[in-house]
């Protein structure tokens, strides 16, 4: 028998008790012998025999509902639900909505808890329905506008997602960041079928937060490079790295790509150097982003590199540092490449980007956390993990 059944029988045994204890108080003062119900013996019978399925269908059964076992009753449901007994879970409240005599308050807890039964049977469509019921109800409004908000970003449905959101704002007038990624997702779903007008559209929406707006840009950066207007891509894409370096490896590779098309990879090496100068701390984070996406053809972007490899105690002394430096251009050149590829696939083989707020690591730049469900917490690690090679 599983250690949750236990917990479960405690929890019933602990009901009974209280049950039976107030029934002794309530026929002491009418003067009447305590009573335990038949049932109720048979049930911890069935508990102590280890007749785990007989036992719990004997307690569905004893649950009658009314003003003393209603709770009795959600407990059941959410031990069932915990358990992962999702079908046991929607039959008690199944069988709750059933009863005529529930008031409004616990009629909303019913729909509220199968609606969490379906949800975690992964039946949306039935959950979706049941959360529904509940936006104006007095006590659950909130909590189910909640369910709904992670049932539409699981299924992608980012307009119901927006009205979702903005009525769960009115009570605080708080706007919500999220929203801001939902007009980013159908900006992007738009562009990916050439629609670029209703891009454009969505995208008016996108500055409800500072990274809601700089994804805005990244996206019309990418529908300026669609639509061959190179020099307004690198005027957006300068905008991102003013406002946040963690895009770096994400964009530099289109970076360099317009320049490149635009035949202009002298002014690319002259900004490259103008932001170095400005920040030396961006030579690591260029020189990441060169490497993770195999960028040739710069001589601002090889140095970056070099000065890396160089200037990095662990790396310098696996490679010979000194030799290295001596020599030639030409042969130091193929040499710094192939540390590089050495690189790449060191950090190809780990994560790239980490959660802040749960640790939650991947190998490619997300939006949304799949495992805390928070927009906006992903960072780049930009560690190729050089010490594990000393070891």
């Amino acid at each position: 028998m599983s250690e949750s059944f236990f917990v479960l029988a405690a929890v019933f045994i602990a009901l009974g008790a209280i049950g039976f204890a107030y029934r002794v108080y309530i026929d002491r003062d009418r003067d009447l012998p305590p009573r335990i119900s038949a049932d109720y013996i048979r049930g911890l019978n069935l508990v102590l025999n280890r007749q785990t399925d007989e036992a719990l269908e004997l307690f569905v059964q004893m649950a009658k509902v009314d003003e003393d076992t209603l709770e009795t009753h959600f407990a059941l449901g959410h031990l069932f639900r915990r358990r992962g007994e999702v079908e046991r879970a929607i039959r008690v409240h199944e069988n709750l909505l059933a009863r005529p005599n529930l008031n409004d308050a616990q009629r909303h807890q019913a729909v509220y808890s199968l609606a969490e039964d379906y949800l975690g049977a992964g039946l949306f469509d039935r959950a979706e329905k049941l959360f529904s019921e509940l936006v104006e109800s007095p006590t659950l409004a909130e909590a189910a506008l909640e369910k709904l908000v992670h049932i539409y970003e699981r299924e992608r449905e980012w307009l119901k997602a927006i009205d979702a959101r903005r009525t769960l704002e009115i009570p605080t007038g708080e706007k919500s960041p999220q929203i801001a990624h939902y007009w980013c997702e159908l900006a992007d779903q738009a562009r990916q079928k050439g629609d670029l007008a209703a891009a454009r559209e969505h995208l008016r929406n996108t500055i409800r937060s500072e990274t809601g707006a700089v994804r805005g840009t990244l996206i019309r950066a990418s529908i300026s490079r669609e639509e061959g207007n190179h020099t307004q891509a690198l005027v957006l894409y300068e905008q991102v790295l003013t406002a946040n370096r963690h895009f770096i490896a994400e964009m530099l590779p289109a970076v360099l790509d317009s320049f490149r098309t635009l035949g202009r990879l002298n002014d690319f090496d002259a900004e490259i150097d103008r932001w170095v100068s400005r920040d030396p701390t961006l030579r690591r984070d260029f020189a990441y982003a060169t490497i993770i996406g195999d960028l040739t053809g710069s001589k601002a972007l090889d140095r970056c590199v070099e000065e890396f490899v160089f200037g990095n105690d662990v790396l310098a002394s696996l490679v010979n540092a000194d030799e290295l430096k001596a020599l030639p251009e030409a042969e130091r050149a193929p040499a710094l490449a192939r540390i590089a590829k050495g690189l790449r696939q060191i950090a190809l083989s780990n994560a790239r980007y980490r959660c802040a707020n749960c640790g939650y690591s991947t190998q490619r730049f997300i939006w949304h956390c799949p495992s805390c469900k928070l927009w906006e917490t992903m960072r780049p690690i930009q560690n190729f993990q050089l010490e594990a090679m000393l070891s």
